[in-house]
């Protein structure tokens, strides 16, 4: 494996020995809800189809939690 990749691992693992499971599942939800909440302009645009009006920033900032929220998942299944 690559430096990088045993940088994430021992980083999720000290979050996840900090946290605990219980913290972490919290924080994943917590995540998924902010996320769901950038998404909703797309959602609710795709629905009503009308013009998707979305900023750099927001898709940024939900890609980022998109990938925290993987990334957790996978802290908790293994």
């Amino acid at each position: 494996m690559s430096l990088l990749c045993n940088w994430f691992d021992d980083w999720g693992r000290a979050i996840e020995s900090g946290l605990g499971r219980t913290w972490l599942i919290i924080l994943t939800v917590a995540l998924l809800l902010v996320a769901l909440y950038l998404f909703q302009d797309i959602i609710r645009a795709s629905i009503n189809k009308t013009k998707i009006k979305i900023k750099w920033g927001e898709i940024i900032v939900f890609i980022i939690f998109a990938l925290f929220i993987a990334w957790f998942c996978y802290l908790l299944i293994n």
